[in-house]
């Protein structure tokens, strides 16, 4: 019995890493979507100050401590595409983990971050936060 447990929990803990990053977009295909005008909702959840210092062309700032009471404010329907992103991924953990309790339905989370974006060359958008 202890080794089927064992096993299980093996398993379990080789799964987990494979399911936190399943809900990712690519950086390349948001890249290419992005080109393509067929982009979904780009959601930067950092501090206006990082927002302003560069983000993705056209993205959202809403500071994670801001998306639950901000969320109806922004009249995003709750199945649309969004994509959310902060620095290094943390907070746009937090900040889908809000918005799928508040009933959003696809919210993925941009691979690696504003990081991997901005080390990659990518472009990015120097621009003061528009408020909804």
């Amino acid at each position: 019995m202890n080794g089927f447990r064992a096993s299980l929990l093996f398993a379990v803990l080789l799964w987990l890493p494979a399911a936190a990053w399943a809900g990712d977009e690519s950086r390349e295909d948001l890249a290419s979507r992005m080109a393509g005008h067929e982009a979904p909702l780009l959601l930067d959840v950092r501090t206006p100050s990082e927002y302003r210092d560069g983000h993705l062309a056209g993205a959202l700032n809403v500071p994670v401590d801001e998306v639950a009471s901000r969320h109806g404010v922004l009249g995003i329907p709750r199945d649309r595409e969004l994509v959310v992103y902060c620095k290094s991924g943390k907070r746009a953990a937090r900040a889908r983990a809000t918005l799928e309790s508040l009933g959003y339905s696809n919210v993925r989370l941009l691979e690696g971050s504003a990081d991997a974006w901005r080390a990659e060359g990518r472009p990015l958008v120097h621009e003061e936060p528009s408020s909804p």
